[in-house]
């Protein structure tokens, strides 16, 4: 598992239930580590978030399985109580770009909530989680790894009633221990999924077929191993998945075609 989380009050838990230890030859990142997994202390906002995601992206470059991504930290909201976790089913960016919707495939007890990444401290709470980070993660991670092990945890730290002013490095460490072993039962649950994909032989023999039926680019080869691992995770027939490529007259046909018989199976809520 990956961890990208914007303070170290709010990775300060999960780093002591891993055990994880400091990578020192690192200078560039605070990164914590152990032989399963990486947490990195981005820094507040988009940009930081962005730049820590694309490094810990580098880092796993070498790693030969589907490794989760998953950002933690606190949120404000709304209309929920300080101190409930949720997961962020559809990530809005203040700024009017792509809006995004992590499928949603475990079955965690934690909610699900509309999340709305900031440039800057929101001070107008509505229906919704707030934070500085989420959106730009997502928009990284998911270009390297299946939208399905790309997910986001937040715990409300702020609402109408309690300013984010307020806040202090205690409290936000306390909210995230507090929630810890939902946070780790996702965790779990999600390199199960890993697990299941990355040693199954079928996808890979799968992917080595289908990359002879077209003539792909680099690019179209990278997204049309996603769309297969994909596949898998949505438990679709993968006789299904090589019609799909079998039926279009062209590289680009064949990746429509997969992504159109996708897109129905996810589970957007």
């Amino acid at each position: 598992m990956n961890f990208v989380v914007a303070h170290h009050s709010e990775a300060k838990s999960i780093i002591n239930q891993l055990g994880l230890t400091k990578n020192v030859s690192i200078s560039s990142f605070q990164v914590f580590q152990n032989d399963h997994h990486k947490l990195i202390i981005s820094g507040i906002g988009k940009v930081a978030s962005a730049a820590a995601t694309g490094f810990l992206i580098g880092q796993s470059v070498k790693d030969q399985r589907a490794v989760p991504f998953l950002n933690v930290g606190i949120a404000g909201h709304g209309s929920l109580d300080i101190g409930t976790a949720f997961i962020a089913n559809r990530i809005e960016d203040d700024q009017g770009n792509t809006t995004f919707y992590p499928p949603q495939i475990t079955n965690s007890k934690m909610m699900q909530s509309r999340l709305r990444s900031c440039s800057h401290p929101n001070r107008n709470y509505a229906n919704l989680g707030f934070d500085m980070e989420a959106h730009a993660f997502f928009s990284i991670a998911s270009r390297s790894i299946t939208r399905e092990l790309v997910q986001v945890v937040k715990v409300v730290s702020d609402n109408n009633d309690y300013s984010f002013e307020s806040i202090t490095p205690t409290i936000a460490s306390d909210l995230i221990e507090k929630n810890l072993p939902e946070i780790i039962d996702l965790v779990d649950q999600l390199e199960g999924f890993s697990a299941e994909i990355s040693v199954d032989s079928s996808i890979i023999s799968m992917q080595e077929k289908a990359r002879g039926m077209h003539s792909f680019s680099q690019t179209q080869l990278f997204e049309l191993n996603r769309l297969i691992s994909h596949a898998k995770i949505l438990e679709i027939d993968l006789n299904e998945i090589m019609h799909e490529l079998r039926s279009g007259i062209s590289s680009k046909q064949a990746l429509q075609n997969l992504r159109e018989k996708l897109e129905p199976k996810r589970t957007i809520q």
